[in-house]
């Protein structure tokens, strides 16, 4: 098939990283693909798409500003594609309105638990011009048969992470003894979804309540609350917080970790934690979206329940009191991840859900082919 991938931007967020996986499935089963993106935005994502040898094309000139309708309709027109893959509500929109006018199938995916209820109102009404909807997890689909009012059938789950053995391990936490500094972390796009001003917040309670403890926490990722972190960071006068911007080897950092944090408000899978849990490092992790399937508490990681500064400061010195617990907790959060997305499991869910779209285009050719032999009367 000629599969034209349609997503909102090359930004480098959880949409976009596993882009390189998505497509080395679609390829393996000889299939042919073409990323169309709406916009560049911070263009994250443009080294790994070049890295891995993907054909993309960016439609809007103008790197925060969205392509329009008609140019995204005439970049499909000009690949003619046999299938339009789907990320993100506006490109869904674009994509769904696309295959209606070219009579090719649609297959969209759905990333995050939470829609923001415009989207989810738009996507509710327009879900039926969707083929085929595809959950980055179990949860999400759920959610997504859920808020969309799609029927189960056409709702399909494929993980968006890959585990991989041979990728960085962490150096487990062995104790403040010397001066060392527990090396915390947390990866993800810097927007009102991820609470990042509640760690910030953490922080300087650990300063002001438990001054001894040596925690060092790292933000790494960009996005529009940058600036407001950076303020409440400097108003604060902490000197334990660093934001390190966006980490385009995601593995490399979080191996470098003794911990890791995700206060999220809503999530999907959260490929971030994923990769935390593969490098073998303990995480703190609010209990919503795929993370509350993921993490099993006081097991392979902690809830942060209710999320609050005090809780969460209460959770690190936890952590940075007990070096055992973080190394059991990190080898089983490893044994976890390796065990339940190993490339075999991750291969079969990505075959199932291609296998559903080849024989969408095979009927799409059918009804086609059909048409063409017995055409409607003219009346």
């Amino acid at each position: 098939m000629r599969i034209v991938y349609i997503i909102n931007s090359l930004n480098g967020g959880g949409a976009e990283r596993p882009l390189p996986d998505i497509v080395a499935q679609m390829r393996r089963r000889g299939h042919d693909v073409r990323v169309l993106a709406l916009a560049r935005k911070a263009g994250n994502a443009v080294a790994w798409l070049k890295d891995a040898g993907i054909a993309h094309e960016i439609l809007s000139p103008h790197p925060d500003k969205f392509a329009s309708f008609r140019t995204t309709l005439a970049a499909v027109r000009r690949h003619a594609p046999d299938l339009i893959w789907t990320s993100l509500t506006r490109a869904t929109l674009y994509g769904q309105m696309a295959g209606v006018m070219l009579r090719r199938p649609v297959i969209s995916w759905q990333h995050n638990a939470y829609l923001r209820p415009w989207n989810r109102r738009i996507l509710h009404a327009t879900h039926r011009l969707t083929d085929l909807w595809v959950a980055d997890s179990r949860f999400v689909a759920k959610c997504t048969a859920q808020q969309l009012n799609v029927p189960e059938r056409d709702v399909i789950t494929w993980p968006l992470f890959t585990a991989q053995a041979h990728m960085p391990q962490a150096t487990p936490w062995t104790g403040p003894d010397g001066g060392a500094v527990f090396r915390l972390g947390t990866l993800g796009r810097l927007e009102h979804q991820k609470n990042y001003g509640l760690l910030v917040q953490a922080m300087a309670y650990l300063r002001d309540h438990a001054p001894q403890c040596r925690i060092h926490l790292d933000i790494g990722g960009e996005g529009s609350l940058a600036p407001q972190l950076q303020a409440r960071i400097a108003a604060l006068g902490l000197d334990n917080v660093t934001l390190s911007g966006f980490q385009a080897d995601p593995f490399t950092y979080c191996a470098g970790l003794h911990g890791y944090v995700q206060p999220s408000l809503f999530e999907g899978l959260c490929i971030a934690l994923h990769e935390a849990m593969q490098a073998g490092v303990p995480s703190i992790v609010t209990p919503v979206g795929a993370m509350a399937d993921v993490i099993k508490d006081g097991e392979t990681g902690l809830f942060l329940s209710p999320p609050t500064p005090e809780r969460l400061a209460s959770l690190l010195l936890r952590l940075y009191n007990n070096p055992s617990l973080c190394a059991r907790m990190g080898a089983a959060a490893r044994k976890q991840v390796l065990s339940a997305y190993d490339l075999n499991a991750i291969t079969a869910q990505a075959d199932m859900v291609l296998g559903r779209a080849e024989q969408l285009v095979a009927a799409r050719v059918g009804a086609m082919r059909t048409s063409a032999r017995h055409p409607t009367p003219i009346r």
